[in-house]
């Protein structure tokens, strides 16, 4: 019994959230005067899965270069090489800060970077 109430709570559930990104959908057209689906740059109607300007998300893959490295975004050149000079010598805890301080990362987003420069994807 405590089953079929869960399932049925899933349920429900999953039909708010459709029928509110729906609504938030049609809202939004309304807002951009936009009628239809998505048009690409050239005024064709846009293919499956591509997004108009203005929609779609995050993506993991925004700052792939496309050989396994990432973009640095916002790292200048001098805060990499001193990185990698501290990485070298096993301060990686005063490489994360100095990431953080030079570039206006928070610590998360620090540490991320200082591990991607460590592995070789970043830089």
């Amino acid at each position: 019994m405590s089953l079929l109430l869960m399932v049925l709570a899933l349920l429900g559930a999953l039909a708010v959230l459709g029928g509110g990104g729906m609504v938030l959908d049609r809202l939004l057209r309304e807002v951009e005067g936009r009628r239809g689906p998505p048009q690409a740059a050239d005024g064709e109607p846009a293919g499956p899965g591509s997004v108009g300007p203005g929609e779609g998300g995050y993506s993991v893959l925004e700052e792939s270069t496309g050989d396994g490295t990432r973009a640095s975004p916002g790292v200048p050149a001098p805060t990499l090489a001193r990185v990698r000079e501290l990485l070298a010598l096993g301060r990686g805890v005063e490489a994360v800060r100095v990431m953080r301080d030079e570039t206006g990362m928070d610590q998360d987003s620090a540490r991320d970077a200082v591990e991607d420069v460590w592995r070789g994807r970043l830089g």
